[in-house]
C-alpha cells in the first residue's frame, strides 16, 4: 500500500538531535566540543596507528552518555595498550571480537579506557581493507569515513560544532 508507518533511523536520529538542543542548548555544543578536543589528545597518543573518529562524537549527535569511537588500522592489540598506558589511560575492558563477517567490518579488537576527563573511549582496531574501505552507516547510509587527526584538528579550529550527517538531513535540522 505504500504506507509508511514508522520512522526511519535516520529521522529518529534527527529527532533526538533537536530534543537534545531544546533541552540542552549552548551546553550540548559545549559538551560536543570537549569531548572533540578530548579525543584529539587521545588520537595524539595513537597516532602511529593511524586513528580515526567515527561514531557520535564524529557526527556530531551526542548524548549525555556517549562515549568516544576510534578506529585504528592495525591487528595486535599489545603495542595499542601500550601507548595507551605510556599515555596515562587506564584500561577498563579488552576484549577479542569474533562474530563473522559482515558482522564485524573488519573489527578485530576492542579496548575501552577511561578519558583523562572521565568518559570513556573505545579503540576499535580493523583489518587494513576494512580500514582504508569502511562500510555504509546503518543509521545514515553514508560511508562511515570519519575524522582523521589533521582533519579533526581542522574542524575544532574552523567549527567545533559540525554536523557530519548527510546534506538532505543537514537541511532539515532545526537548530
Amino acid at each position: 500500500m505504500g504506507v509508511k508507518a514508522l520512522p526511519s533511523n535516520s529521522e529518529v536520529a534527527i529527532k533526538l538531535l533537536e530534543y537534545a538542543l531544546l533541552i540542552e542548548g549552548d551546553e550540548y555544543w559545549a559538551r560536543l566540543e570537549t569531548l572533540r578536543r578530548e579525543t584529539l589528545t587521545l588520537m595524539k597518543v595513537l597516532a602511529e596507528f593511524n586513528p580515526r573518529l567515527v561514531g557520535s562524537v564524529w557526527r556530531g549527535i551526542i548524548k549525555p552518555q556517549s562515549d568516544i569511537d576510534i578506529e585504528i588500522d592495525y591487528v595486535d592489540p599489545e603495542p595499542v595498550k601500550k601507548k595507551l598506558r605510556r599515555g596515562g589511560y587506564k584500561i577498563l575492558e579488552e576484549e577479542s571480537i569474533d562474530v563473522p563477517e559482515p558482522l564485524r567490518y573488519g573489527s578485530l579488537w576492542r579496548i575501552k579506557v577511561k578519558t583523562k576527563l572521565g568518559n570513556e573511549a573505545e579503540i576499535i582496531l580493523k583489518e587494513h581493507n576494512w580500514y582504508v574501505n569502511p562500510p555504509k552507516c546503518d543509521i545514515f547510509g553514508d560511508i562511515k569515513k570519519g575524522l582523521r587527526r589533521s582533519e579533526l584538528e581542522k574542524v575544532l579550529e574552523q567549527a567545533p560544532h559540525s554536523l557530519f550527517i548527510p546534506e538532505n538531513l543537514l537541511s532539515r535540522v532545526r537548530y
